[in-house]
């Protein structure tokens, strides 16, 4: 009786004070809850304030029916996207929007994303929101999220393989990879995702104790991913984003965001990569490294946090501007 006043009580609190930003999905992995309407704290003892629609978008303000007056641009890929460390108005999204009268820009970033999650979600978002341009953003993580079958602070999720010389997508997240990184349970999956007393538990004495071992642990399987598997992998699903696109009669534009580190010092080896793959797909490519580096990483980044600014985004708006000018004309 007392742990399910206990579960009763932390459930209707966390659910008023601090809901959870995604719920885990069968198919991709984790996505954004709807309705959520938080703050989140923000590197520097700031707070940013966390709104989501009931499709599950962030700062997207427009309907699902399509107006004969104005273009839509739907951007995909992971937190970068979602910027939840800014303000909705911080967003390089809304202030495209503002830079491009009669544009839609939708906001279906989800943190954590690889660019296989995004391949995934997107015949459903094209056909129900019928954008004519979608945005690929990619950062430098996204190579090695697409071979991972976890991630660990947020659950199980489906991933690609090099098979030989062909690339396979494996549909079906392996709980037991993600299951290592939480609270031993019997149903330890089922109780990170249904209880509030196990995830209070799970985040407040287990990663404590836990979490720097579980940190070593996902960084040395990260880095034990094979740079020639990761790129012939997003190659692969390059052109499989290319191809969904074009199937529906919008355009891909492929966005490169660089790490701090290559911020600072202007230079980015993966971005001249990918701008060769995209060329192969026939898809347009934009690197905003020019525009970091000229915003300076120290304004751009946070110190610690590897996200962008609220200035890391006005550079990646005006970095955007003119290949979406050009792409909805």
């Amino acid at each position: 009786m007392a742990l399910g006043l206990a579960e009763a009580a932390l459930a209707v609190w966390t659910g008023r004070v601090t809901p959870a930003l995604y719920r885990l999905d069968d198919r991709l992995g984790w996505v954004h809850a709807p309705g959520v309407d938080r703050t989140v704290a923000v590197e520097g003892g700031g707070t940013a304030r966390f709104r989501t629609d009931a499709r599950g978008l962030r700062a997207t303000p427009h309907a699902d029916e399509r107006t004969a007056d104005r273009r839509r641009v739907l951007f995909v890929g992971d937190s970068f996207t979602e910027g939840s460390q800014v303000e909705e108005d911080e967003l390089f999204t809304r202030r495209l929007e503002r830079a491009l009268p009669g544009v839609e820009c939708w906001n279906a970033g989800v943190g954590g994303y690889s660019t296989v999650q995004s391949l995934l979600a997107l015949p459903e978002q094209i056909e129900t929101w019928q954008p004519d341009v979608v945005v690929l953003t990619v950062y430098d993580n996204d190579l090695q999220d697409n071979l991972m079958p976890y991630f660990a602070g947020l659950g199980p999720r489906p991933c690609a393989r090099r098979v030989g010389e062909a690339v396979q997508i494996e549909p079906e997240a392996p709980v037991g990879t993600f299951e290592r990184f939480l609270m031993p349970a019997p149903g330890a999956l089922w109780l990170y995702e249904h209880s509030a007393l196990y995830r209070t538990l799970h985040k407040h004495l287990f990663l404590p104790a836990r979490g720097r071992a579980l940190h070593e642990l996902e960084t040395s399987e990260r880095a034990a991913l094979p740079v020639a598997d990761q790129r012939m992998v997003m190659a692969c699903l390059l052109q499989q984003l290319a191809g969904t696109v074009r199937a529906q009669r919008a355009r891909l534009i492929v966005a490169a965001i660089p790490t701090r580190e290559q911020a600072a010092t202007g230079a980015c080896e993966l971005h001249e990569w990918l701008a060769a793959q995209c060329l192969d797909v026939q898809a347009p490519f934009r690197s905003v490294l020019p525009e970091l580096a000229r915003a300076g990483a120290a304004n751009a980044y946070f110190a610690v946090d590897i996200h962008l600014t609220a200035t890391g985004h006005a550079a990646v708006a005006e970095g955007l501007k003119s290949i979406l000018r050009e792409a909805v004309k």
